[in-house]
């Protein structure tokens, strides 16, 4: 029996019924009576073909096929001669008994197995991705630890010379003090009528006053720098006791064979710490600015700002969550050890538009919020980064986007 035609306008009957078959002779011997036999057995012979077909698409594709894949397909039977045969498509399915199928349930297993696979490869990669954050951050740590054990040493005996100084500034003022006192002394001894001796004594009182108030000035701003040395080593020990501990605790994780971390070589510039940081960022974006700015910053501590865009980057993964991360941006920031600083002042930014303001992706963005980097004078020695926060309620998407990188820019303080 062959297959109906796909089209539902053209004839149906067998493909193979031969052209001089006449009608059934009743009289005749050996010939079919017409009592629906011949029908019977025709719709047998296209229930076996159906048959075949759903065993063969299951085979060929492992999946149950719709009445819609098979009316997509012009060598698969038509879906409505199935029903007219079986009554509705789930019968038929259910006649070929394809629920109870091993075959499918088998299909269904591997499935599921090479999803579960897919996820475990997932995993795979987010761990890898942690191992390689620890292995940065490791590094960062040695680094920063060094750096602060170096600058301890540095404050300590800048500490010792200005304490010397400090003493001699001290003695140089006590010895004015009673230089003084002994002149007036003089002068008070020596009343009459004011000579020419009596001009230049004058003169040189006034000389040892002003070289008396210079002392002392002098005296002041080495107490004050004394003070302010003490509070940042205070502050590099309570820096340096953090990062050993969390060298301490990043050094015991291997990567993905077992062995130790070997970590990344530093940035050797502020320029290539940016580049390193944009390829590995997830969340930050960084504007042509952050690149032009950072390729001028002669900052000596590069790697400093690896690590601080590396933890921008982090915050800026939380700050990604619409509906907010429980906390303010500044805490968080500050949760993640960066020196965070709101904004600028008006004034600042009405004096120095320009310096505040970038172009991405034909957008204007207002920088204001920065992270603070190095301690001292000079730009050498410290360093911003500035950034734009966007909340997703104009034109730019939100997140964290880097303005700009190194020097830092002009404010109420700079000439």
């Amino acid at each position: 029996m062959g297959k109906r035609s796909r089209r539902r306008g053209e004839s149906s009957e067998p493909a193979d019924t031969p052209d001089d078959v006449s009608a059934p002779d009743e009289g005749a011997p050996g010939r079919l009576r017409p009592d629906g036999r011949l029908r019977e057995v025709a719709l047998l012979v296209e229930e076996a073909d159906y048959l075949l077909a759903l065993y063969r698409w299951v085979v060929l594709t492992g999946e149950v096929p719709r009445a819609q894949d098979w009316l997509r397909r012009e060598e698969w039977p038509h879906p409505d001669y199935v029903i007219d045969v079986f009554g509705s498509w789930e019968k038929f399915l259910q006649h070929a008994e394809i629920p109870s199928s091993p075959l499918l349930a088998r299909v269904r297993e591997a499935d599921e197995g090479r999803r579960a696979l897919a996820a475990r490869e997932q995993q795979a990669e987010r761990d890898l991705a942690r191992v390689d954050d620890l292995r940065r951050q490791v590094e960062t740590a040695k680094r920063r630890r060094e750096a602060a054990a170096a600058e301890r040493s540095d404050l300590s005996a800048r500490v010792e010379r200005l304490t010397s100084q400090l003493g001699r500034a001290e003695e140089r003022a006590a010895a004015a003090e009673s230089h003084r006192a002994e002149r007036r002394q003089q002068a008070e001894d020596a009343a009459g009528p004011r000579s020419e001796a009596g001009d230049e004594w004058l003169a040189a009182h006034e000389a040892l006053q002003d070289e008396l108030e210079a002392v002392r000035a002098h005296r002041e701003e080495l107490l004050r720098q004394v003070e302010e040395l003490r509070e940042a080593a205070t502050q590099d020990a309570k820096a340096i006791a953090r990062l050993s501990s969390a060298l301490g605790e990043a050094s015991a994780v291997p990567d993905g064979n077992g062995a130790p971390v070997v970590p990344d070589a530093p940035p050797e510039t502020v320029a290539e710490a940016v580049r390193r940081a944009a390829s590995g960022a997830h969340h930050l974006v960084f504007t042509d600015a952050a690149y032009e700015s950072a390729a001028d910053s002669p900052y000596r501590r590069p790697g400093d700002v690896l690590d601080t865009l590396t933890r921008l980057d982090e915050l800026a993964g939380l700050y990604a969550d619409p509906d907010g991360f429980g906390r303010s941006l500044g805490q968080a920031a500050e949760q993640l050890g960066l020196t965070w600083r709101q904004s600028v002042s008006e004034l600042a930014r009405s004096r120095n538009r320009h310096a505040y303001t970038v172009t991405h992706d034909g957008e204007r963005l207002e920088l204001g919020p920065h992270v603070a980097l190095g301690s001292g004078s000079g730009a050498g020695f410290i360093a911003r980064i500035y950034l734009h926060v966007a909340d997703g309620s104009g034109d730019v998407p939100r997140g964290l986007y880097v303005g700009h990188v190194g020097r830092h820019l002009p404010d109420t303080t700079t000439a």
